[in-house]
């Protein structure tokens, strides 16, 4: 790197750093350069650019090159060499603003919003391609942190479950067991939830276009910090989330996206008035947990007859993915233990409903961070899971099978 480009390297850090550059220039140059670099770093992102953001920003810095080239003796002695610096630094500043500001813009939008109303669809997708819709929700939620869900189509179908003024409750058409996920998991495509994971990614990059709902979006690539990337669409116009892709996990990729999505000034209050003779129960996700014999706070381990090898970066990373949204199902050990059952029973994926039935595992002991569960069916000479928690120890960590017992 010779000696300007050194000079111009650290005027460009100053400037990132906040801090006026105190390099002088010994040439003009170069200082037609700090000029240059100095208008990139004037831009503000206040909307969504288009993708000839970086052109035009070239194109711009470019004809204000040649306007400052007063003869051709100066263009060809110093000055190409000054405009293909230029365009360097623009194509990378210009890179950065256009990413950066896909999430200032859908963070200024979302603060306009004041409730909206969707289909939410719940799909996955196995390693050979095949896609299932698990389940397809009605979401109506404001930004009080109220809500109601209801499963249309699914396992859960005719479930409702409802947040008002911090408490939640939760009504079944049938009386089955109701599921023990936590309120994450049972919405997790919460548009405000999205935008602020995005503000704190690793890395916000928009990589192509698609059409969804009967809206234009943007196709962004997302990587949470040491987590898996994911992708999210992003309407054009509204500059609001509307469908999301987790990286695929256990043979398992899930995506959720909204299939109709309308934004109101409120949602009906009758949907959220509680009546608890109608059969509404209140919930407490962390005591009303699936369990039938013993839960405590000491740290146990258990033996199993057959041990489960298990990659400790991939449980990070599933950790982080978790954190971020995109793998909340490996909050509910239960649910982990299906996807496991399941797995070993077809190796080469999952087509359709899971093989085993949610209701057919229940845990036997569930201690600080470590469960077992059994398994009631037919269909497995599996007999009993254990699980633990193998990276964070609290409500948050994601369960790992760690072992397993068969019967006979």
């Amino acid at each position: 790197m010779n000696k300007d480009a050194k000079k111009l390297s650290a005027f460009i850090d100053s400037l990132n750093n906040e801090k006026e550059p105190v390099i002088r220039a010994d040439s003009e140059e170069l200082n037609r350069l700090y000029a240059a670099v100095r208008q990139i770093k004037s831009l503000k992102p206040p909307v969504m650019p288009d993708y000839d953001f970086s052109n035009k920003i070239v194109q711009n810095i470019t004809e204000k090159k040649k306007k400052l080239i007063k003869n051709r003796r100066q263009a060809l002695a110093g000055g190409l060499a000054g405009i293909a610096a230029i365009l360097v630094i623009a194509l990378f500043i210009a890179n950065m603003i256009k990413n950066t500001s896909i999430v200032y813009a859908m963070e200024q939008a979302y603060s306009k919003v004041k409730a909206y109303h969707g289909i939410l669809e719940v799909i996955f997708n196995n390693e050979a391609g095949e896609t299932y819709t698990q389940s397809l929700l009605d979401v109506w939620v404001d930004k009080n942190g109220n809500y109601y869900i209801e499963v249309l189509e699914g396992s859960y179908k005719g479930l409702k479950t409802v947040r008002k003024e911090g408490k939640v409750w939760q009504y079944s058409v049938e009386n089955s067991v109701f599921p023990i996920f936590s309120e994450t998991y049972e919405f997790i495509f919460e548009l405000g939830n999205e935008i602020d994971m995005l503000k704190n990614a690793e890395s916000v990059r928009i990589i192509g276009d698609d059409d969804i709902a009967g809206r234009h979006a943007y196709i962004i690539e997302v990587t949470s910090k040491g987590g898996l990337p994911y992708k999210l669409w992003v309407d054009k116009e509204t500059k609001t989330p509307l469908k999301k892709q987790g990286a695929m996990n256990k043979a398992i990729q899930y995506i959720t996206g909204y299939t109709d999505i309308d934004f109101v000034d409120s949602f009906p209050e009758e949907l959220i008035t509680i009546d608890p003779n109608a059969g509404f129960k209140e919930v407490d996700f962390d005591a009303d947990k699936k369990t039938d014999t013993i839960e405590n706070d000491v740290p146990v381990r258990f033996t199993p007859e057959f041990k489960v090898d298990v990659d400790m970066e991939v449980e990070k990373a599933d950790q982080i993915s978790a954190d971020s949204g995109s793998s909340p199902w490996k909050l509910d050990p239960v649910y982990v233990a299906q996807v496991f059952v399941s797995l070993q029973i077809s190796p080469e994926g999952i087509a359709g409903d899971y093989l085993v039935n949610y209701d057919d595992l229940v845990i036997a002991e569930k201690h600080a961070n470590s469960v077992k569960i059994y398994v009631n069916s037919e269909k497995t000479n599996i007999k009993t899971v254990y699980l633990e928690r193998l990276i964070r120890q609290d409500d948050t960590g994601i369960w790992t099978v760690t072992g397993y017992d068969v019967s006979g």
